[in-house]
């Protein structure tokens, strides 16, 4: 693997200071040295809170700033025909990052001609319109992307492959172009202590105290209920790809600015941990000892990657913009599903507004369902729908501002809960995030 580890927090000081000497000297901020070599970045803050339930990031409706982003990109030409690049972006959202450097991507790239190139290294993945580059706030207007497809705890999943790609272009002479790109590989998880992976282990576990505590009755002899259990800690995570493999087409049509265009992913995973319990014994009925004893869970299991895919539009005419984009996956026969519509405009060199209407079901199927009804829960748990409105002012050519409001129904992608906190103190069904973030970039 590239890198899964953290370079050092350090590197991020150097990259602001860098970026924002960037700024300073305006006409040079776009670097080319030596005529081959150019450097590029970026260094952003934000702001985000919602009116109820926690998303995207713990305790967001108390607000929360932790939500920076820096990056330096190197790229150079040493031949014709040769491309190479790195980039190593800091991220601080919520407990995610923790301004930790990490290499984002770095490959080469050998375009042999029009038709047949190839990239090798870490490689940004072709998946629907906007994941090569989700992370460049100066490519649109929104804060966010529309989280039925873009979902910020599947970045992970969907953000770069490590290994080796072919790519190409074909002209299909009257009826447009034909772009693809396939791939086979593996992906890379930095950190598996803090966000999706944490939350997704530890939900799990809270969820399992009860029959933890029957678990250790029957092994002590109790009578069922004597015992109960607390969940304590969880060892290390450890989660890896031992390979997947996927593309994407896109086809330019010959009505100018349209593009359609699908993508798909399969693959396998493996993940190991062990959730730690103390389980509270009250009396000693079985004679093994009243008070707190330990309880250990080992983790090791094999998960399929059935697909992960995408069909997309878009439309680009002058300064308009419309998009569509519809989602689906299935791990291990759980399939989640979404779609979202997307219509944006500049209005001028300052003002760009973009609205998106977004509809995600997460887990979707009759068997989720009936887990559903079964535990009780309210039907908007199984659905979040997302009406944003976004605007953008480009204070000056390398700065710019932005706003953000999303209108939300259904909590099915917030921040997990266990079933008995869902069910005791069952989240809002209509809220609202309020968004805000600055970016310098050269």
């Amino acid at each position: 693997m590239i890198c899964d580890r953290p370079i050092s927090s350090g590197i991020l000081v150097m990259a602001g200071v860098l970026l924002l000497l960037g700024v300073v000297v305006g006409p040079v901020v776009a670097a080319d040295l030596d005529n081959n070599l150019f450097l590029h970045g970026f260094v952003s803050q934000g702001y985000l809170n919602t009116s109820e339930n926690n998303y995207l990031v713990p305790r967001s409706v108390n607000g929360t700033s932790a939500f920076t982003e820096a990056a330096i990109t190197l790229t150079a030409t040493p031949m014709d025909r040769l491309r190479v690049g790195i980039q190593f972006l800091g991220r601080n959202f919520g407990d995610t990052g923790n301004d930790q450097v990490l290499i984002d991507w770095a490959y080469g790239d050998y375009r042999w001609k029009d038709q047949l190139g190839f990239r090798a290294g870490k490689v940004k993945m072709p998946f629907g319109l906007y994941n090569e580059g989700r992370d460049v706030d100066m490519l649109r207007t929104s804060i966010f992307l529309p989280q039925s497809i873009y979902n910020e705890k599947m970045r992970d999943f969907i953000l770069a492959y490590e290994g080796a790609g072919a790519y190409g272009n074909f002209d299909l002479h009257g009826v447009g172009e034909l772009d693809y790109h396939v791939y086979v590989g593996t992906l890379s998880v930095p950190d598996t202590g803090t966000g999706f992976w944490s939350d997704i282990f530890s939900s799990t576990a809270k969820d399992l105290e009860p029959f933890v505590g029957l678990a250790v009755d029957n092994d002590y002899g109790n009578s069922p209920g004597t015992a109960e259990a607390s969940f304590g800690s969880m060892g290390d995570v450890g989660v890896t790809f031992p390979w997947i493999y996927g593309g994407a087409v896109n086809w330019y049509t010959p009505l100018t600015g349209l593009r359609l265009g699908s993508a798909s992913m399969v693959g396998r995973f493996n993940i190991q941990t062990v959730l730690r319990y103390d389980v509270d014994i009250p009396d000693d009925p079985g004679n093994n000892g009243a008070g707190y004893h330990p309880y250990d869970i080992d983790i090791d299991e094999t998960h399929e990657i059935n697909h992960i895919a995408t069909i997309s539009s878009e439309y680009l005419r002058n300064e308009l913009t419309l998009a569509a984009e519809y989602y689906h996956d299935d791990f291990n026969g759980n399939v989640s599903r979404g779609w979202y519509v997307l219509a944006g405009n500049r209005f001028s060199r300052l003002l760009s507004l973009s609205v998106y209407y977004s509809d995600a079901e997460p887990v979707g199927g009759s068997d989720a369902k009936r887990i559903q009804e079964i535990a009780g829960l309210p039907d908007y748990y199984g659905w979040q729908r997302d009406l944003t409105i976004s605007s953008r002012f480009d204070l000056t050519d390398f700065w710019l501002f932005k706003l953000e409001y999303h209108f939300i129904d259904g909590v099915a992608l917030t921040e997990p809960r266990t079933l008995e906190e869902n069910l005791s103190d069952p989240l809002t069904q209509h809220w609202g995030m309020f968004v805000a973030k600055t970016t310098f970039h050269f």
